[in-house]
């Protein structure tokens, strides 16, 4: 039992050095919308968000705002009317910051929004120097910080799949419990051939469940979210793997069985609490 330990500890060491956490004095990443724009406007323009939520607040530093073409940011609420006014000119109430005018990728336009003013529910608003107006259909953020693709040309906007987003951070957990846990389940001496069954069911059961309450946590919430939700529900898992591996795993003592699910549960942890902020770094990269 002592060489178990031993090996234990070693991979936790080699967990801390090869994955260190970083920190930042902001907590959390905050929430964030990059719009790239295909097809857009041969001529001068602006694009802002425009949202049913508005409350007057000023994302301008001083002569920034007079700097603006006065004419393009009344365009900008030409749908004030019908309740739509620009997330980045009107203001939500609180900060965020944005780019009217984009900055060239290729041969389209990026525009980002940020931090915490930016709305759930918005529609994408761009008006050129000539007085044309574009508006897209309404969509709502599934993700902290997400994308959308807008063609300005046929008015069409695509959002990245977030079944695909899922998908990926339930494969990137999934893998690296069945490596951390299933090299513990041969140094305590468990047959992978009699156990297979048992040891990934469970495994595939358990970060499913992670998947729909931590997983969905860090896409919509971020980083700090997800750690404060990853302690519960990592204990309930490890009460519940721990009972099932004690009834059901072959060719142990039943302490050696509650020790495997105490231990491979305890570094799984540690190593989805060291990686979730790369995690969440993969996955804003695809989103």
């Amino acid at each position: 039992m002592k060489n178990k330990l031993l090996a234990a500890v070693i991979i936790s060491c080699s967990l801390v050095t090869f994955f260190p956490i970083g920190a930042t004095a902001d907590i959390g990443p905050k929430d964030q919308l990059t719009v790239y724009v295909e097809n857009p406007p041969t001529e001068d323009y602006y694009l802002d968000l425009l949202t049913q939520h508005s409350s007057p607040y000023d994302n301008y530093q001083d002569g920034e705002r007079e700097s603006l073409d006065q004419e393009m940011i009344a365009l900008l609420y030409s749908y004030k009317s019908e309740g739509w006014t620009p997330a980045l000119v009107e203001g939500t109430g609180v900060p965020m910051w944005g780019s009217l005018t984009g900055k060239e990728d290729g041969n389209r336009m990026v525009h980002k929004f940020g931090y915490v003013g930016v709305p759930d529910t918005y529609r994408i608003i761009i008006v050129t120097k000539g007085g044309k107006i574009s508006v897209s259909e309404t969509y709502t953020r599934k993700a902290l910080q997400s994308s959308i693709t807008f063609d300005y040309r046929t008015g069409r906007a695509e959002v990245p799949s977030i079944l695909l987003l899922y998908s990926l951070q339930f494969a990137w957990t999934f893998a690296l419990t069945l490596l951390v846990e299933g090299v513990l389940l041969y140094l305590f001496g468990f047959s992978l051939k009699e156990n297979l069954r048992v040891f990934f069911l469970t495994n595939l059961l358990t970060q499913l469940a992670l998947t729909l309450t931590v997983g969905a946590t860090l896409i919509r919430s971020g980083t700090f979210a997800a750690h404060l939700f990853q302690f519960p529900a990592e204990i309930i898992i490890l009460v519940f793997e721990v009972l099932v591996y004690k009834k059901f795993l072959a060719g142990q003592s039943a302490k050696c069985k509650i020790a495997y699910g105490i231990v491979a549960n305890l570094l799984s942890w540690l190593g989805g609490f060291l990686l979730l902020n790369r995690l969440y770094l993969f996955l804003v990269r695809l989103y």
